[in-house]
């Protein structure tokens, strides 16, 4: 394992600073920066690939990312507001009761501690 780690680093193949640095800064498009630069090293001049339309999938999907955070932060900013004007804890009853009418144990639970992961 450890002789197919090593051949595997030489030859340039090994992500795994890659992926530490991507999980430090967390963002979107610093995983997709990595990830062209990696591609970027390995593709050929021979390689088929149109740059045009790969250049136009990363910038799709680094506007939907930045979409997605934006949604992200106008829910936390309404939550914030809905405990602060009833309290969390009148939240956290009116979330419990739903759960029980709409949702099984398990995806219950499930949202009970998405819901603590996002606080």
């Amino acid at each position: 394992m450890a002789a197919k780690k090593m051949n595997e680093t030489e030859e340039g193949n090994d992500t795994s600073a890659d992926q530490a640095t991507t999980r430090k800064t967390g963002g979107f498009e610093d995983f997709i920066a990595a990830q062209l630069q990696q591609q970027e090293k390995e593709s050929k001049q021979t390689d088929n690939v149109d740059t045009a339309k790969r250049d136009n999938f990363i910038a799709r999907a680094t506007a939907e990312s930045e979409r997605m955070n934006r949604e992200i932060e106008k829910s936390k900013m309404k939550r914030d507001k809905l405990e602060a004007e009833f309290g969390e804890e009148i939240i956290t009853q009116w979330r419990n009761e739903h759960a029980a009418e709409v949702l099984t144990p398990h995806q219950a639970a499930l949202v009970e501690q998405s819901y603590h992961q996002q606080g």
